[in-house]
């Protein structure tokens, strides 16, 4: 073990014949799922594999396991919250949410017209890669809670817009309730390990921005940033397929469709991509892969409403990837791999039948890649669409797959990057 790893002193944990430095790289080694079972062995070892300095320790010495998955849920007696479970469906763990009550007032007289709660609603969790859970209601969308599953601890979001933006509305004479969130993405900044939560809102004929920066525990305050400088994609359908997080960057798609069915010039290239630095809070754009944009040269008007339905973005080993599936031919999976130079590189071309499997949204290190969808005629990821959500995971170098996973109530799946340890 290096000499620069925190560790728990042993002699809090540890008796008996076996030296204790040696029942601790013993430990240590041990794959989390069996690691939680030995902990029955005796209280020294509970308290050793629950000590946050062993479960760092663990973690460092296990980057490449594979990952747990945070799922909303619903259980028969009508409880949502959010559960914690393995990439075979095994819960690990369920952390009830509490649920909110809003009382409904009229927008011109301000009078209370009614109360909505979470009672007859549903979670539904970012796509996001943290070690904290990011989450909304399908009723409620426009506000977001931040769960730490370790801890079961739960922060709201400040659900008003930024002062300077809020002011801003007040001028205008525009009600905060007339605007929609169109947008919420979280990320984590690489360098300084803070979370922060990017907002793109629709204010009449424009955009807004505003950018938070919160933890487990403080919920931050909204501020104003500068708007994209292109259209980024606002359809419904299939919206939340059109934005990712990687390493501390979102990136949306850029609306070109409907660009150029309003002015009929092509102002924005096909599979272009905006890109907002968590770290330096500023917007920039990516063009897609040059074989992508060709796709609407070697076909008709109609090419431009095809690719627009075709393409979606996904996080996959690190990197941000263009998934481009074209319906009966394959799915194209381009990978960034220079993001100075706008370099995608084409790694797999897979037959069109992986298609009926969802989108891709997580890779593992034997190469199998896990999609996510509904069940058929449900939409993908969609608000108000009820159905069963499946895992699939998919084998690209022998073209094969495993059964299909049913995922009742899932209709939207993170990646949770914590420890089973710290569960």
């Amino acid at each position: 073990m290096s000499s620069s790893e925190p560790r728990p002193r042993p002699a809090a944990f540890f008796s008996g014949d076996l030296p204790e430095d040696a029942l601790y790289e013993v430990l240590l080694r041990i794959p989390a799922k069996e690691l939680c079972r030995l902990r029955a062995v005796c209280p020294s070892w509970r308290a050793l594999t629950s000590d946050p300095l062993f479960v760092v320790a663990h973690m460092s010495r296990h980057r490449t396991a594979p990952p747990l998955l945070a799922m909303g849920y619903r259980d028969d007696s009508g409880v949502n919250g959010v559960e914690i479970s393995d990439l075979s469906g095994n819960v690990v763990k369920r952390i009830p949410s509490a649920g909110y009550e809003i009382v409904l007032v009229d927008g011109l007289s301000g009078v209370a017209g009614g109360r909505m709660s979470s009672k007859d609603d549903t979670i539904r969790v970012a796509r996001t890669r943290l070690d904290l859970v990011c989450f909304n209601w399908r009723f409620c969308s426009g506000d977001f809670w931040v769960l730490n599953p370790a801890t079961g601890d739960t922060i709201t979001l400040p659900m008003g817009f930024s002062e300077e933006l809020a002011h801003e509305l007040e001028v205008e004479g525009i009600k905060e309730w007339c605007c929609g969130v169109e947008w919420c993405a979280f990320g984590q900044v690489s360098s300084t390990r803070e979370y922060k939560a990017l907002r793109v809102s629709d204010i009449g004929d424009r955009k807004v921005c505003e950018v938070i920066t919160f933890d487990a525990t403080n919920h931050g305050r909204w501020r104003k940033q500068d708007p994209p400088s292109a259209h980024i994609f606002a359809s419904l359908k299939m919206r939340s397929l059109k934005c990712v997080v990687v390493d501390g960057v979102v990136y949306f798609l850029l609306d070109f469709c409907s660009t150029y069915c309003e002015t009929g010039v092509m102002t924005i290239e096909p599979g272009s991509v905006a890109s907002f630095n968590l770290e330096t809070e500023e917007w920039g754009v990516l063009h897609g892969p040059e074989q992508v944009q060709g796709f609407v040269q070697e076909n008709d008007i109609s090419g431009y409403s095809e690719l627009e339905l075709q393409l979606s973005l996904a996080e996959l080993n690190g990197c941000l990837v263009m998934v481009h599936n074209i319906h009966k031919v394959s799915m194209d999976l381009w990978f960034l791999t220079d993001f100075e130079k706008g370099t995608w590189c084409k790694k797999y071309s897979m037959p069109s039948h992986v298609a009926r499997f969802g989108n891709p949204f997580l890779m593992l290190d034997d190469g199998r890649i896990f999609f996510n969808r509904l069940d058929y005629g449900q939409g993908f990821f969609s608000a108000g669409e009820h159905g069963e959500g499946f895992l699939q995971s998919y084998y690209p170098t022998n073209d094969t797959s495993d059964e299909a996973l049913k995922l009742k109530e899932s209709k939207s799946i993170g990646v949770y990057t914590g420890s089973l340890l710290s569960l």
